[in-house]
Order: C-alpha cells, then sequence, then structure tokens
C-alpha cells in the first residue's frame, strides 16, 4: 500500500473550490456533486502528492482544511458487477499482507449510486493519531473503480459530513 504525503501543498497546486453543481471527473466515466467545502488538487498537485505514477489517482479532492483526501482511480484490473460482493471476503486478507500494523479493520458491501460498493475501513498507529484509510471498490466498464478516503481519526471526525456528502452523489456512467 502506498503512502502518500499531502502537506503541505502551495496554493499553486490546488485548483478553486469545488462547484455544488455536477461535475464529470476528467476522463473518469462517472460525475459527482462536490461543494464549497472541497479543494481539488491540481495534476501538477496529484503528480507531485503521488510521485509514482503506478497507482497514481486520476482525480482528488481535499477538505478545506487540507487534513481529508478523497481519492478517485480507475485502475486497469479487471473487475465485474458480480464479483463486488466477492472482495468484502478476499481483499481483507490482502489488506492485511501489504499494510503493516493494522489496528482495526472493517468489511461491508453498499449502494451508492444504484450500484454495489466494497468498502474497506481501516486503521493504523500513526503520530499523535490512528490514521484511517478507507477505500470503496466497484466495477465500472469491467474495470476496478477506487475511491481512497485518507486521513487522521480525528481529521475525518471532523470532516466526515463533508466527504460524505461528495461520496454519496457519485454516480457512475
Amino acid at each position: 500500500m502506498k503512502r502518500v504525503l499531502l502537506f503541505p501543498l502551495s496554493a499553486a497546486l490546488l485548483a478553486t473550490s469545488a462547484l455544488a453543481a455536477p461535475v464529470k471527473l476528467g476522463a473518469l466515466p462517472l460525475t459527482v456533486e462536490p461543494n464549497a467545502k472541497l479543494l481539488t488538487l491540481s495534476d501538477e498537485g496529484i503528480r507531485k502528492a503521488f510521485p509514482s505514477a503506478a497507482g497514481r489517482p486520476d482525480f482528488v479532492f481535499l477538505t478545506e482544511d487540507r487534513k481529508v483526501s478523497v481519492a478517485f482511480e480507475w485502475r486497469d484490473g479487471k473487475l465485474a458487477t458480480n464479483e463486488v460482493e466477492k472482495l468484502v471476503s478476499q481483499f481483507p486478507a490482502l489488506i492485511r499482507a501489504q499494510v503493516p500494523n493494522v489496528k482495526s479493520l472493517k468489511a461491508n458491501v453498499l449502494q451508492m449510486g444504484g450500484s454495489s460498493w466494497a468498502q474497506f475501513v481501516f486503521t493504523t498507529p500513526g503520530q499523535g493519531d490512528d490514521l484511517r484509510r478507507e477505500l470503496l471498490m466497484t466495477s465500472l466498464q469491467g474495470r476496478v473503480l477506487v475511491i481512497t478516503v485518507a486521513g487522521n481519526v480525528k481529521d475525518y471526525s471532523r470532516n466526515e459530513a463533508v466527504v460524505r456528502s461528495l461520496t454519496n452523489t457519485v454516480r457512475l456512467n
């Protein structure tokens, strides 16, 4: 699992605040309805925050305080719609194998925007506060779409409403 440092990010790496109307995220075949409390990381900002092209997200939002990121990545790996629920039983072992010191791990199936999503929420030790990662995974045109919500537990708690308002508006095209 990759480790990401999002800070410090200069203002030049951030695009303007997100709008409250449905927007298409670049070449991704989906739309979301971000609100004014989210910032959009520019392409340059994404390259700086994720220096390795392998696993670099296609699009990233940051909370206003720049403490929680919501990254969208459309992976080349194949995933059929009927395989999403299987991820819930299979993927936790992979997380535990690749992420050191997992303290807690929850796996569920959710319905968002008319699609089934596998949800994995896990914490690992951090400096001063545990790190919280949430992976939302679904099938999109036969490929894997991953939304990664990353931040410290306390920062996520403060920003949960903003993050949920974004993820609840994801619509696959």
